[in-house]
């Protein structure tokens, strides 16, 4: 199989089932099982939305928040302007590395959101993120 029909059978062989566990496995890598951000991605996940979470704790509240928005079905883009107005824009890139794709949908979101910042950042890498600790800054 190659990495194409492996991409492919990854996306249709996904369940509610197999996010939800991606889900539990990056609330233990990062420790930080915040009841309001686990609950939106509960509902991206019934939803079949992308889902996301964060290596973030509450120490840094703007992106804390991103997978809040992210999880309502805002785009990262957007979520990103919100979070960090044009006072603080250069803070959008790093901001990127606190979010956490659970599902197929939420990593081509993620890839394609660092595109925009001229970064190369493949799906499967980013799908790693949910099983091993990834943090490099704090925005």
């Amino acid at each position: 199989m190659n990495a194409y029909q492996k991409i492919v059978s990854d996306y249709l062989t996904e369940t509610p089932i197999s996010v939800r566990r991606r889900l539990l496995d990056a609330i233990d890598v990062y420790n930080n099982g915040y009841d309001d951000i686990r609950a939106s991605a509960i509902d991206a996940i019934a939803a079949a939305r992308a889902a996301f979470w964060t290596t973030s704790t509450y120490s840094a509240a703007r992106t804390v928040d991103l997978p809040l928005a992210l999880n309502r079905g805002v785009s990262i883009a957007t979520a990103l302007e919100q979070a960090f107005p044009a006072w603080c824009a250069d803070r959008r890139e790093v901001a990127l590395e606190t979010i956490v794709p659970l599902n197929r949908k939420a990593a081509i979101a993620l890839s394609g959101a660092y595109a925009r910042f001229g970064i190369w950042r493949d799906e499967e890498e980013l799908e790693m993120r949910a099983l091993r600790d990834c943090r490099k800054a704090v925005a």
